[in-house]
Parts: structure tokens; sequence; C-alpha cells
């Protein structure tokens, strides 16, 4: 083992919280049915060494096999969109609001699984060093439960809280935390079920939500003091873990550092992820370039040498990366990135040679940072165009942004 016996007192700290926490029952195995057999899910412990040393586990269920009998529809859990998180925070940047970010510890372990809900038990087994360590530590509770199967001492468990890699995880603690929010009065937006606004003290107060990572903004911080004491109460309360707490004007928040001026305005930084972008890049990058593509950038050159497998992979890698960038803070790249998106299943030279040249407008820019104004919140402007039989193909390209002043919140460019 890598981490040695630190590795094993990292497990045995993660699966005793689970045990006191009550995430599992063991059961016997012949209670389990063929089906419930076939349908089990196989205990996973994932080990990282943190900065200082210390060894930090988290036990997960491969939910892979879930994927064979439950409906993606059944199982998928709401995000919160991009542009929400951009919109709230350009409001919130104008009307001066006192912002919070937190993140909900353990958030899956405090779901309840309704089996009467679900419609049947969620059964995984243990097997292996796992296995040893919790009989271990709780023989009266899971002793009489081994059994041995393939040559392997096995417990077989029946789920009562959700758990990392589970299918349905991630739905059942929306729910939850959706739930406990409107028993506060939230209202969740209709067109955005991470969005949810109520009013307080005769102003708005929002929070948006993606899985545990959550923002909440109103103009009185004290009503962002009492949500936050509401937060620990909920969900940090009998030894679970801390709330981690950011307040002021600078928030990392799903992938972006959102800075909230003094004057009103929104910036949203990327630099620290352009930068390792950047640098995992196959070729070396100069910057040489004003501009992040040619007059020539929908043109196909059908007589263009497809790529090796491996630089294939790397040129879908490289232009999802800008993707997720160009979607959040670098909207003026995204007719390029959106052309070169339609290439990913067989790109050829001419395309590499394209991703290069935006990736090298991207390291020569990259320290340039969108900021953004809300003007009024009450007035939302688009700017729509769209250019006829551009493509190879002889399909179109449109283009818009909405703004709310300053700067584009929304950007669209779709072939």
């Amino acid at each position: 083992m890598k981490f040695g016996n630190r590795a094993r007192q990292a497990a045995r700290s993660e699966l005793s919280q689970l045990n006191e926490r009550m995430v599992f029952t063991p059961i016997h195995r012949e209670d389990i049915t063929k089906e419930e057999i076939r349908k089990s899910m196989e205990s996973l412990m994932f080990l990282t060494e943190k900065r200082d040393g210390t060894i930090k586990a988290r036990a997960c269920a491969n939910g892979s096999v879930q994927r064979d009998y439950l409906l993606r529809e059944k199982v998928a859990s709401p995000t919160v969109i991009s542009e929400s998180v951009i919109i709230t925070s350009c409001i919130e940047a104008k009307e001066n609001r006192d912002i919070m970010t937190c993140d909900i510890p353990n958030a899956f372990v405090q779901t309840d699984i309704n089996e009467q809900e679900i419609g049947e038990r969620i059964i995984m087994k243990i097997r292996g060093i796992l296995l040893d360590i919790l009989v271990e530590m709780d023989p009266d509770k899971y002793s009489d439960y081994v059994v041995v199967e393939d040559g392997r001492r096995t417990v077989y468990v029946v789920m009562l809280k959700a758990l990392y890699g589970m299918m349905m995880s991630s739905l059942l603690y929306y729910l939850k935390f959706r739930g406990d929010l409107e028993e506060i009065v939230f209202r969740v937006n209709p067109y955005d079920p991470c969005v949810a606004n109520r009013i307080i003290k005769n102003q708005q107060h929002t929070v948006i939500w993606h899985v545990d990572d959550l923002k909440s903004s109103h103009v009185d911080s004290g009503v962002n003091d009492n949500f936050l004491r509401w937060l620990k109460k909920k969900y940090a309360s009998d030894g679970i873990g801390n709330v981690s707490v950011t307040r002021g004007r600078r928030h990392e928040y799903l992938g972006m550092t959102l800075v909230f001026t003094s004057e009103g305005k929104l910036k949203i930084d990327m630099i620290d992820y352009i930068n390792k972008m950047c640098n995992e890049f196959p070729e070396g990058l100069d910057g040489d370039t004003k501009y992040p593509w040619t007059e020539k950038l929908f043109s196909v050159d059908k007589k263009s040498l497809i790529l090796s497998t491996e630089s294939s992979n790397s040129f879908h890698t490289h232009t999802m990366k800008v993707m997720y960038l160009a979607k959040r803070a670098r909207p003026d790249v995204l007719p390029a990135v959106i052309f070169l998106s339609s290439r990913v299943k067989a790109p050829t030279v001419q395309d590499w040679n394209k991703l290069k040249k935006m990736m090298n407008f991207i390291w020569r820019t990259k320290d340039e940072v969108i900021t953004l104004e809300c003007k009024n919140s009450e007035i939302i402007t688009w700017y729509v165009d769209a250019a006829f039989a551009v493509h190879n193909d002889m399909r179109s390209h449109t283009g818009a942004i909405m703004t709310l002043g300053m700067g584009s919140v929304c950007s669209y460019s779709l072939k």
C-alpha cells in the first residue's frame, strides 16, 4: 500500500464515520434476492495526500452498475446554469449585496434513502481490506454477516443514506436541500431549479447551488449571518463537519473567481485556469497572434490529413477545455471553439492549426479579465445576428449576447 499505515488509519476514520451515521446496515446473504445481488455495487475507497502530508480517505460506491437499470431521467440531478451564476452575481454587484459562498460538509451521507419512494433496496458489498477494518472496528455488528464468495470474504449491506458514486445520490441530496429551502419560504426559480429567492426585510435574498456548493446574497449581512446559522444547524450538527464559508468581495465558485468591486461591477477571473490549460497544451505557445482566427475559420480542407489518435484525443480535450472557459469568462473566443467542437470526431491538421492559433490568442490575452456591470436589472437587451450558409455544409451561423448594461452576461454562438 502506497501510504502504508497512514492509509489504513484514514480508511478506518472514514468507515467509522459511515458506521456511526448509519449510512448502511448489514444484511444476511440468504435474505438478498438474485436480482439484488446482480445489481449490488462494489465499495471503493479513494485516498489522497494533502499538502500537509495527511491522508484523506473518501468512501464511495461503484454506481456504474446502476446504469444498466436506472433511467437517466430518474437519477439526473439539476445543477445551476452558468448563466444563472453570472446574472445573479452581476445583480448582486449592482445592489452591493453581502455575498457568502459555502460548502456543505458530507452532503450525500446526510441524505436518507427512502425505499418506498425508490421502489427497491440498494445493496452494496464490502470486501478486502475495507471489510477487515469494518469487522475489526465493530465485530458485534458485522462478524455474523461475513460470507465467502469467489474466495473472498464479503459483507452485503443495505444503503440507508446516499453515498458518493451512487447514481441517484446527487438527485436525492438535491430534493432534500430544495425541500429544506422551501420550508423556510424560498421559492425556486421556474427556469433554473438551482436558483431560489425569498423576501427578507423587504429585500431579495438569493441562493444558488451546485450540489453542495452554494452562494447566498442579501443587502443586509445579518440575513446571511442567520442563514449561515441555519445551514450549520441543519447540515453540520453531530460532528459531521464544518460548513466552510467565504465572505467578502472575492469568491472562488465553480471554477471561477468572482470579484465584486466597490464600483458595483463584477469581474470573472479565470487566469489560473488559463495558465494551467495553456501549460498542458502539447505544443509551445508564444502568443504571437492578434486574433483568435482568420477569415478561413469556417473553411474545411478535405485534403488535410486526419490527426493521429493521440493528437485527436488532445484536440478534443483542449477544445472542450476552451469551451468551458468561453462559456464563463472568455466569450470572445466562442465562434472559434464552437466551430472546432463540430470537428472533434475526425479532426485534421488544418483543425489543429486553428486550435493552436486560438490557444496562442488566449495565452497572449490571458491577463484580460471580463468586467460586467448591471445598469438596470429591469432592462434586458439582446443583440442577435446571423450569417447565412457560411459553413462548408451550407449551414448558417448565429451569434447572440444578452447584456444588463455593460458586458455580455449571456453569450451564444451557434452553427
